[in-house]
């Protein structure tokens, strides 16, 4: 059967997210390789390296406290608004915001007794970030529903701009400022400056949905059904968390088993290859809105968008890839000369994130046609071997060690979505790209 377009309003969508994604990626690359470039000259190796890990842990925990609510928007919403109903808007919003909330204080004080235990100290200063970065995770949640509000009304450029572009680059502007006023920068100043700036661009997108009549304050509980949305979202949030966790466990892993310095050098190669990942989540993004329709306009129409958005990021990552390699010295001179030390993990940490990147659309396509959890068990495999993989290699090869285990459990996590993905399709009459209740 052969395939077909999507239809024109599609088109024109998917050329101005496509111009969109080279924007957001390289304009948001540069704000967000400013800001690091601005930590890292302002803190200590140490110091900058605890940042990471607090932020690492932010984002993982951030996933969690949504519940996927973040991830399903577009699943639940994008039909309803594309036909200019947005009753289950606020329903949606009210919903995951206070599970958010309620898991956020649970996190907050799950991870102030454990500092207060560990340091015995109520002083500000003397707090591990990971106490003080808690406090952001509720505001964090908050912006991650506005945002895929935006997302599922197919406003691209206010959904992803604000975070990928404006965020770092108010960050970096923030420490900038205050490096220039204190005599020592401290790491809580660094996490307050960033909270603020994730309030005003919370703001600012809740203006814009309340501007562009996406949400109305009124109840319709018949509009939203529950059970059956976290049966969806929890399957994503899993799946997220899953995909963070691998991404950030070298960072946990070396602060345990390697020098502190070592995770200061080993953030700066992984906020290099990060580029990638951010690549491959704009691109994902711009495809979200159109796979609930897709799949509810029968197999071909699926299958045409599928195959579209999976040329689009694998011509895009690999391209990017190469330029990274080849630029991958250079960017990390500019953070300082003991940070070149990090380019043969740069260079490992480069492919790992290309592979895991090639299969992001399968994945995500799993998520929305209900096996998710497939995802999920290739993804606690590859965790399980980069733990492995890091206990035996980053002993002995520090963070080069750490960069391998990454490619090693990325690549096998890979091949077993790839895998899963191409089983369900050679077993079934139209597999993924059927409709799904």
């Amino acid at each position: 059967m052969s395939q077909i377009a999507p239809d024109s309003s599609s088109n024109n969508y998917l050329k101005q997210g496509a111009l969109l994604t080279f924007v957001s990626v390289v304009a948001g690359f540069a704000a967000d390789y400013a800001f690091n470039l601005s930590l890292s000259h302002s803190l200590s190796p140490h110091e900058y390296g605890d940042y990471k890990v607090a932020y690492a842990f932010a984002a993982l925990a951030s996933v969690m406290v949504l519940l996927g609510g973040d991830r399903v928007a577009p699943r639940i919403l994008a039909t309803p608004l594309a036909q200019g109903d947005n009753r289950p808007v606020w329903e949606y919003l009210r919903f995951y915001l206070l599970l958010a909330c309620g898991l956020s204080v649970v996190i907050f004080a799950v991870t102030a007794l454990a500092g207060y235990l560990h340091l015995g100290t109520s002083n500000l200063h003397n707090h591990h970030p990971l106490v003080l970065m808690s406090l952001v995770i509720p505001l964090i949640a908050l912006g991650s529903l506005v945002s895929r509000i935006l997302q599922a009304a197919r406003h691209q450029a206010m959904s992803n701009l604000p975070w990928r572009v404006a965020l770092p680059l108010f960050k970096a502007l923030m420490v900038v400022a205050l490096a220039a006023t204190v005599t020592q920068l401290a790491i809580w100043q660094v996490i307050a400056s960033g909270a603020l700036a994730v309030i005003l661009i919370s703001g600012w997108q809740w203006y814009q949905v309340r501007r562009l009549d996406l949400l109305r304050l009124e109840r319709f509980p018949e509009q939203f059904q529950r059970r059956e949305t976290l049966r969806l979202s929890v399957p994503m949030m899993l799946t997220m968390m899953v995909t963070i966790a691998l991404n950030q466990a070298d960072l946990f892993m070396l602060e345990i088993l390697a020098s502190e310095h070592a995770v200061g050098h080993f953030a700066a190669a992984s906020t290099t290859a990060h580029i990638i990942s951010v690549t491959q989540v704009t691109l994902v993004g711009l495809f979200l809105p159109l796979i609930p329709t897709a799949i509810q306009a029968g197999q071909t129409s699926a299958r045409a968008l599928f195959w579209t958005g999976q040329r689009l990021i694998i011509i895009t990552i690999w391209i990017l890839a190469l330029s990274l390699w080849l630029a991958g010295n250079w960017l990390l001179s500019l953070f300082g000369h003991a940070y070149q030390a990090s380019e043969s993990a740069l260079v490992w940490l480069i492919l790992a994130q290309s592979l895991w990147a090639s299969i992001a659309l399968c994945s995500t396509w799993m998520q929305y046609t209900s096996m998710g959890n497939k995802v999920v068990v290739a993804g606690l495999v590859a965790i399980a071997i980069d733990i492995t993989c890091n206990l035996i290699l980053i002993p002995r090869l520090g963070i080069t060690g750490a960069a391998i285990s990454t490619l090693i459990s990325l690549g096998v996590g890979a091949a077993l979505v790839a895998a899963q993905f191409i089983r369900h399709q050679r077993h079934a009459e139209e597999g993924l790209f059927k409709a799904v209740s």
